[in-house]
């Protein structure tokens, strides 16, 4: 790859990985512009307001990270509050802790039956789809009870057709006390909310918003630019060229109780079960750490037309279909481009994740510079 310092790198999408791509480059003096679809930057990274009490229209967002450089580049950019986030799940007629417990597991009347279940798991899970790997996991009746019903409402389809790789990092049965949902060392919510992170990584960086971008625009994208970096979805940039690929994706009835101190016994419960047609709530006021009357709980419905979550199909098919367009990508004449963020990488990644490859396609950007 070779780039010119003189000619800006133009960016497509102001999100949280295009915006960490904006800030690196204009922190090492080269010249950037961003141009983002949306009204406002910030992709999913929302953050509003009602009686003064904050909630996140778009979901709830947790910062954690193992990363020691992404969480300076963070806290270089607004105050973050101390915050070890914990999920609540309803399951068994009660409410337990999510990932599940075997101290808790051990008080139900269905632990026998549990305990054999156990007892019979191989060393290490290692089926290659969702439903075979969580029951060689933590065994079938957990299964049935924490994951079949939640999964089968959020992505559309059998657990048996999703595939296991990400697993691993979302799924698992403790017995260390831990009831924190994430390990990672670095935890907290950003004071005021996550549009400061997004308003501080784009300081100074000129945006152009409202303005979608197709490889119908791709000449005039590419005019005077040293290199592209697109963090939009592939398949939307090329007008389903090759075929859509297969999102999945949630909205969001956001419910105000003017007098409570909380509604929820934590900042999340999932409720897998099917009598529920949401996923989960969401009580934003557990993060922002707020107090006085009134909260706002944000309930998650599956099966929106929006582009939130790549499946993983157990077959591979999706991937396969992202490939291609990748390839479509590089056929195309100009200058460099390069793919940065869950949607245009087809990944199912944490924010630390997205401000990583933000930061790793800056320095390659830069390390490029003629």
């Amino acid at each position: 790859m070779s780039i010119t310092a003189a000619h800006p790198v133009r960016i497509v999408g102001a999100g949280l990985a295009g915006a960490t791509v904006a800030h690196e480059l204009r922190r090492a003096g080269r010249p950037v512009e961003v141009i983002e679809a949306d009204a406002d930057w910030g992709g999913q990274l929302r953050t509003a307001a009602a009686a003064g009490i904050l909630y996140e229209p778009t979901g709830a967002h947790i910062f954690h990270t193992a990363d020691e450089e992404v969480w300076r580049l963070v806290n270089a950019l607004v105050p973050m509050r101390p915050y070890r986030h914990r999920v609540r799940t309803e399951v068994f007629g009660r409410i337990m802790s999510w990932p599940p417990q075997l101290p808790e597991l051990r008080e139900l009347p269905q632990w026998p039956a549990i305990e054999r279940e156990l007892a019979a798991r191989p060393d290490a899970p290692g089926g290659d789809n969702l439903e075979a790997w969580c029951i060689e996991l933590m065994g079938e009746t957990l299964y049935r009870e924490y994951i079949e019903g939640y999964t089968r409402k959020q992505w559309g389809c059998e657990p048996s057709e999703l595939a296991a790789v990400w697993a691993p990092r979302r799924i698992e049965l403790r017995e260390d006390g831990r009831l924190d949902l994430f390990r990672d060392p670095h935890q907290g919510w950003p004071e005021g909310g996550y549009r400061r992170l997004v308003d501080g990584l784009l300081r100074g960086v000129p945006v152009t918003l409202g303005t979608p971008v197709t490889v119908a625009d791709w000449d005039e994208l590419c005019a005077g630019a040293s290199a592209v970096v697109l963090t939009c979805a592939l398949d939307e940039f090329f007008a389903d060229a090759l075929g859509p690929l297969a999102w999945r994706g949630v909205r969001f009835v956001h419910r105000w109780f003017p007098d409570a101190e909380h509604v929820l016994p934590a900042g999340v419960l999932n409720t897998p079960g099917l009598q529920h047609p949401h996923t989960r709530a969401i009580e934003t006021k557990w993060m922002s750490g707020q107090s006085g009357p009134g909260t706002m709980v944000s309930y998650e419905y599956p099966n929106a037309p929006e582009r939130h979550y790549p499946v993983d199909d157990v077959q591979g098919t999706n991937r396969d279909l992202h490939r291609k367009y990748e390839k479509l990508l590089a056929q195309l004449p100009g200058p460099p481009r390069v793919l940065a963020g869950r949607l245009a990488t087809y990944t199912y990644i944490d924010m630390d994740q997205a401000m990583r490859q933000g930061i790793n396609v800056a320095r390659r950007l830069l390390s490029a510079v003629g």
